[in-house]
């Protein structure tokens, strides 16, 4: 009895070991595996559209060199879009930040005449507008350095999919249990292209709402704002809160505080339509996380392979979930990873 329990935890002590090997190889050739990685995005989200083709008798290599084609000239025009955005927005800082020293400025001799003591004029010390938009920035440059990588993201996906056709039959020959398998990829894939296309469409819907009320308003960049709201929108919890910040400290400096807390509203109205009402009741429980492993796989992807890792939190975790459900050893541990009711519809599998 006492040898079982030494082997149980020697191999408990094992899996860590290797864990930690390969979390720590993912870290160090993090510059390989985000354009592998987008590589194989790139291909999940071709090939519906390839294999769409192909009903029509369109060759399969041209239908993935067309599909690849128009999804590069949409790239490039939608990165070009948002780089001169926010290329004019960082020329008109310098403004923004004269109107914000006088902004507080007022506010700090408002407060003086009401007796309450704090002190504005050192946070404005401190406070660059220039970090409005730094983390857009950050995010458009750690893509820009992977997009280094374009020719070989762009030849991996092609590869890829030319592999797809044959992948189930080798799968067949090299698998154990192949049928049962071949499911969970099956499973993977339906739920990876259910959460891109209504991520997608609720991301769009939330950048118009944003853009149009900025607009409306007559808030400076609408454009630009609306697509932070919708690119952040991709990143699970904190992306809509972030996205909000510069567009209500951008109408704080063009029209005051009553104005500033009118677009407040506004985001938070929006945020809670899409978040609360609309986004549960489309995509349902087709995650299978619950929220609160959405929030934690947002961090350790984010700290593993940076701002790609973000946007990718939600499928890398759906895939680890959906695999350790096909295993026999860590399908209790997918229980820990899945929403309130998958616990009990274990308990009713098994009773």
């Amino acid at each position: 009895m006492r040898g079982i329990k030494t082997t149980h935890v020697r191999h408990i002590f094992q899996g860590l070991a290797a864990l930690i090997i390969i979390i720590t190889g993912i870290k160090l050739g993090s510059t390989l595996v985000i354009p592998l990685l987008l590589s194989a995005l790139l291909a999940l989200l071709a090939n519906p559209v390839v294999d769409l083709l192909a009903r029509f008798r369109v060759p399969r290599i041209v239908g993935i060199l067309f599909t690849l084609t128009a999804f590069v000239i949409f790239a490039l025009l939608f990165l070009g879009n948002v780089a001169s955005t926010v290329q004019e927005f960082t020329a008109a800082l310098p403004g923004y930040r004269e109107q914000l020293t006088e902004s507080f400025s007022r506010t700090q001799a408002f407060l003086t005449q009401k007796n309450i003591r704090i002190d504005l004029k050192t946070f404005m010390d401190s406070f660059d507008p220039s970090a409005l938009v730094s983390l857009l920035t950050n995010m458009i440059g750690k893509l820009g350095s992977t997009m280094s990588f374009a020719l070989l993201i762009l030849i991996a996906a092609i590869f890829m999919l030319l592999e797809a056709p044959l992948l189930p039959g080798k799968l067949r020959l090299a698998l154990s249990s192949p049928d049962h398998e071949l499911q969970s990829m099956r499973r993977f894939l339906h739920s990876f292209n259910r959460y891109v296309a209504l991520k997608t469409l609720i991301s769009m819907i939330t950048g118009l709402l944003v853009g149009t009320m900025l607009w409306a308003k007559g808030v400076n960049f609408y454009v630009l704002w609306g697509l932070v709201a919708f690119l952040f929108n991709f990143i699970p919890n904190v992306g809509s809160i972030v996205a909000a910040i510069p567009g209500i400290l951008l109408t704080l400096l063009q029209f005051g505080y009553g104005d500033a807390m009118l677009v407040l509203a506004g985001y938070l109205a929006i945020n809670v339509f899409i978040g609360n009402i609309i986004e549960p009741n489309v995509m349902g429980q087709g995650l299978g996380l619950s929220p609160l492993v959405v929030f934690l796989s947002l961090i350790f992807w984010g700290w593993l392979l940076g701002p790609v890792g973000m946007i990718l939190s939600v499928p890398l975790t759906m895939f680890i979930k959906i695999m350790m459900e096909s295993s026999r050893q860590w399908r209790n541990m997918a229980i820990l990873l899945g929403p309130d009711d998958s616990a009990e519809q274990h308990q009713q599998k098994n009773s």
